[in-house]
């Protein structure tokens, strides 16, 4: 009690810290633990590689966060960008493993423990990642949609990959065995997301406090389960995590999930920091290797197989960028091969630093700027041929699944269309209709060039992000450009910028097309 008092304490300070600095909260919560640890106050027996309590510490806040995070992944979110999925989490999750092996093997580590190092190395932080993702507000946008996808299959991998080395002493029977039963569990879990707990729900029709009570019932049935089969405690977290991850469950228990893993966020990486202590140079300059490695391999690998599969380019590097970094996953796979004998501490020490220095990473990495830095070093970017430029068009940047609803009336009053837009599905049927389009993003200063948008009598910018629509007026200066937004505050920013913004609940084709003729701006 009194080390959780102690932990609990060390949190409220490094949240206070980071809030009166400006300073991500993660590395400030290490920060806190590391120094409690140096403080003396942390019990040895709970020290790491002292017994099973330090591990048992960190695994009890992991089922927790793995959890909340399978209550996110939601396979019908990226449905639609499936094969792109498929093949990054494949491509990248495999090559990983390689790449962490060899370089394991390498700095002289022994086999059994280079494979724990590279299947740590192959996955990445679905809980870092996915709040990312919600701060920048592109869950829903197709990179967004291809990293969730790819999060959640990384996951399973992983979970996979931890149940088989922990039953790996035992001979192939029992690996079998142990796949077998978590693929019974997570039929189970299909089971009730798609047919057991909605019908439940609407029958009982839960208040906050009982809803609650059902993610932990569920939450502790999945992982009690776990146990009495002799599996990784993970397994059970997750399969219990994707009961609620279908929509509108997600939606309804996202709410009462969050302050529980606010908390069991802050406990964590603070007991993190007080057991690892203050590791000795040598282990961070490993550390250090292996986070070169994820975070120089990652991004182009997974750029060039996202563009490969259809993502544009800016996408792709954005989705790279996101997925460099390896996970609290990671960490469950070292704290399962302590346990098992098959991991040193050290080795777990050096695992646990690459996953806090590509964790810290990630919020610089993921930023708009840096992808947009990087866009013309990308030697991969798919160009189109010169063309001759337009002139008094209307350009349509973001087609969309509504966009012809938008193209007919101006086609029949006699108006010259070029649309830009990055879904090739949308561009074959642009071409069918003989509508001239550029197969781009509309946020590219080259696309823009290529389209003609200083020449461009209207511009109608229908892209998912406000900023987006920032850089077109930046770029245009005198086109009026029509922006189509989600928030107020986003609509204010395209006001602000000399943009005409137009609520996207307000954006049905014929109210859309009667607002601009009653705005005198087609002629």
């Amino acid at each position: 009690m009194n080390l959780f008092a102690l932990l609990l304490g060390a949190a409220a300070i490094a949240y206070g810290l980071a809030k009166y600095f400006r300073l991500p909260s993660l590395p400030v919560l290490i920060a806190a633990g590391m120094a409690l640890s140096l403080s003396g106050l942390v019990p040895r027996e709970l020290s790491l590689g002292n017994g099973a309590g330090s591990m048992n510490l960190l695994e009890l806040g992991l089922v927790f966060l793995v959890f909340s995070s399978g209550v996110e992944l939601n396979p019908k979110r990226f449905r639609k960008f499936g094969k792109a999925v498929v093949w990054v989490a494949g491509v990248q999750f495999l090559f990983a493993l390689g790449i962490g092996f060899l370089c394991a093997k390498w700095m002289g580590v022994g086999t059994l423990e280079s494979i724990y190092i590279g299947g740590g190395l192959a996955a990445s932080s679905t809980l870092v990642v996915l709040r990312h993702l919600q701060t920048r507000k592109a869950m829903f946008e197709p990179y967004g949609r291809v990293v969730t996808g790819v999060l959640l299959l990384q996951d399973v991998a992983l979970v996979l990959l931890i149940v088989m080395l922990s039953r790996v002493d035992g001979g192939a029977w029992n690996v079998g065995r142990g796949l077998l039963e978590v693929l019974l569990m997570g039929s189970v879990a299909w089971v009730a997301q798609r047919f057991l707990i909605p019908k439940l729900v609407l029958k009982f029709k839960p208040d906050e406090e009982n809803l609650l009570l059902w993610l932990i019932a569920v939450l502790l049935g999945f992982v009690g389960v776990a146990s009495w089969l002799k599996l990784p405690l993970i397994s059970g977290a997750f399969a219990g995590g994707f009961v609620f991850s279908a929509f509108p469950l997600n939606g309804l228990v996202r709410g009462q999930l969050s302050s529980l893993v606010d908390f069991f966020h802050a406990m964590f990486f603070v007991a993190l920091g007080a057991l690892l202590g203050i590791p000795d140079l040598e282990f961070w300059l490993q550390a250090g290797v292996y986070s070169l490695v994820v975070i120089v391999v990652t991004p182009p690998l997974v750029a060039w197989v996202a563009e490969w599969r259809g993502l544009n380019a800016r996408a792709a590097i954005e989705t790279g960028l996101l997925l460099a970094q390896t996970s609290e996953y990671s960490l469950l796979l070292g704290l399962s091969g302590v346990l098992l004998g098959h991991v040193s501490a050290d080795t777990f020490s050096v695992l646990a630093l690459t996953t806090i220095m590509t964790m810290v990473m990630t919020p610089l990495l993921g930023r708009e700027t840096v992808a947009n830095f990087l866009l013309p070093f990308h030697p991969l970017r798919k160009r189109s041929k010169p063309v001759e430029t337009p002139k008094g068009h209307v350009l349509i940047l973001g087609f969309g699944s509504a966009g012809m609803w938008t193209v007919k009336p101006l086609l029949a009053q006699g108006d010259e269309i070029v649309v830009v837009d990055d879904d090739a599905a949308v561009c074959r049927a642009l071409a069918a209709k003989n509508i001239a389009f550029i197969r781009g993003d509309g946020a590219e200063e080259e696309v823009l060039k290529k389209a003609g948008a200083r020449d461009a009598k209207l511009i109608i910018a229908s892209m998912r992000r406000v900023g987006d629509a920032l850089t077109v007026l930046s770029h245009v200066r005198g086109v009026p450009v029509i922006a189509r937004v989600f928030e107020n505050e986003d609509a204010q920013r395209v006001k602000a910028a000399g943009g005409i913004p137009v609520m996207n609940s307000e954006a049905a084709a014929d109210t859309f097309m009667a607002w601009m003729s009653v705005n005198d701006r087609l002629k």
